[in-house]
């Protein structure tokens, strides 16, 4: 059995029922774990998928004989982008950065179908319609009468990469941009020589009266991470990436000579 969210919420549901068996809040609970009460709290709310591990750690202190596990190796299946989008609604801010493509909450329509028209893919008309629409909504969250605040850094590489037509590129250049107050765009040259930027693509998101959750994004699947050592690792690098990236405006002005170039 699980709930209509899938592993994951059922997990959480299984997680609280247990813990309040043996008679301790969620502090006393995280106080025995390696996770922190928020994340604790996220998973049994089933806002969030249990981290790795939690399920083994769960069976030994509720002696359990691999329930949990299970259980949790069930939920880890479950799709991590559909976690992050549920947390990513939430944030009140945004640091995402990227060497491959535009991030999503900056792509036009003409780009995201674009960037999902490859051979090896296939995807049916009807369901890139759908795959187009949904990426729009997401970033309706900078659109919202409390917007949330994003800033972006971009590889220059990002700038170079022709997805679709060079119409297509234009335009999304053009997205970039565009004014907006709770938007900053940065792009990160290649004479910046080396820097953290070789860990990939990164995406982290302060959420209100929560700790900081970020998203590393693989090449199969990605991964949210909420430990705070590597929250810590990641706001390091993207605070170094934001430190050898030109200026907005520096960045505006090599946007523009892309665009010229296309």
């Amino acid at each position: 059995m699980t709930t209509s969210g899938g592993f994951a919420p059922y997990f959480g549901t299984e997680l609280r029922r247990h813990r309040e068996r043996l008679g301790w809040n969620r502090e006393e609970f995280s106080n025995r774990l390696p996770w922190s009460v928020w994340t604790i709290s996220s998973v049994e709310q089933g806002r969030r998928k249990p981290p790795p591990g939690l399920g083994e750690h769960a069976d030994m202190l509720f002696g359990l004989p691999g329930v949990m596990t299970n259980l949790g190796l069930k939920a880890q299946d479950d799709n991590p982008l559909v976690d992050f989008v549920s947390l990513e609604e939430r944030a009140d801010s945004i640091r995402v950065f990227d060497m491959r493509v535009v991030p999503g909450l900056l792509q036009t329509p003409a780009y995201v179908r674009a960037i999902n028209q490859v051979p090896t893919w296939c995807i049916p008309p009807e369901e890139l319609d759908q795959l187009v629409e949904k990426r729009m909504q997401r970033q309706e969250i900078l659109n919202r009468e409390r917007p949330t605040i994003l800033h972006a850094i971009l590889d220059e590489a990002v700038l170079c990469r022709r997805i679709g037509s060079a119409e297509v590129m234009r335009e999304q250049l053009g997205a970039l941009i565009q004014p907006r107050q709770n938007v900053t765009v940065q792009v990160l040259p290649f004479t910046a020589g080396q820097n953290d930027a070789v860990g990939g693509p990164i995406r982290i998101l302060r959420l209100r009266d929560e700790p900081e959750i970020a998203f590393a994004d693989g090449w199969a699947r990605g991964l949210i991470i909420d430990t705070p050592a590597e929250i810590f690792r990641a706001t390091q690098a993207f605070e170094h990436i934001a430190g050898l990236a030109l200026t907005p405006d520096m960045s505006v002005e090599m946007i523009q000579a892309h665009m010229e170039e296309m």
